[in-house]
């Protein structure tokens, strides 16, 4: 399977690096249908529940990561006149966030080999780092007279790397025990992170001039985090990332 998702992603690459080519031997004559581009832009988020589990009293800090996003656009009008265009592209794509809670009775099932649940009290600390390629897919429409650009679809992720750690204040209680005094007590739980993400993409674009632009992408996945056959939590996490950055057009 592995050796089947680099095979496709080189192929990928090798017709997204001709395309400009072809792109430029467009008849001056008529309006280009192919846009090719470049970005760069940083994501803004985590993996996140539905709502604040009940058992979280307080939530201390949340970082939303600020990580890069780097990627090649193409896009293909339907007509040399038509307003709507079909999106494609490639990513590589930085996810991480971190956050610290304190928790009552938080039901948790990573703290020993059964993973037999026990309910913890005390301050919880989550970090996640990740690092995927991505291929965007879907349909925009542009404005008429306008300088904006409206843009909805989804995307397949391929995670290169998985790193998810959860710390626990080893003071804190655990089925009313302290669980490790004057100590943190990590659990790395990366490798129980699907591999493969998909989810929904929508947005807008802002074109400062005929090649630069303003981007703005919601991502949110549809599987959860985790492997479905490692009940990890007592609630379900997935992926929720603003994008925000800056666009070159190679051509129009």
């Amino acid at each position: 399977m592995k050796t089947y998702i680099r095979s496709f992603l080189m192929c990928l690459s090798l017709g997204l690096f001709f395309l400009p080519m072809a792109a430029a031997e467009t008849s001056d004559t008529l309006p280009s249908r192919l846009g090719v581009g470049v970005h760069l832009g940083f994501n803004i988020g985590g993996a996140l529940p539905p709502s604040v589990p009940k058992p979280v009293k307080k939530v201390h800090a949340f970082k939303p990561g600020g990580t890069p996003n780097i990627g090649l656009d193409l896009s293909y009008r339907l007509t040399p006149t038509s307003p709507f265009a079909l999106n494609m592209g490639l990513e590589y794509d930085i996810r991480s966030f971190s956050t610290t809670v304190s928790a009552e009775e938080m039901p948790i099932r990573y703290q020993s080999d059964e993973h037999r649940e026990q309910h913890y009290t005390g301050y919880q600390r989550v970090e996640m780092d990740t690092r995927y390629v991505v291929i965007p897919v879907g349909l925009s429409y542009a404005l008429p007279n306008s300088s904006f650009r409206f843009v909805v679809g989804g995307y397949y992720a391929h995670a290169l790397k998985r790193k998810f750690t959860a710390k626990l204040d080893g003071d804190g209680l655990i089925d009313g025990r302290t669980l490790q005094e004057e100590s943190v007590v990590s659990f790395p739980l990366g490798d129980f992170i699907v591999r493969n993400d998909v989810g929904v993409r929508f947005g807008a674009d802002y074109s400062i001039d005929p090649h630069w632009g303003l981007t703005a992408r919601m991502n949110v996945g549809l599987p959860k985090l985790f492997d479905k056959s490692f009940e990890v939590m007592p609630y379900s996490l997935r992926h929720v990332f603003l994008n925000l950055g800056v666009s070159y057009r190679i051509n129009r």
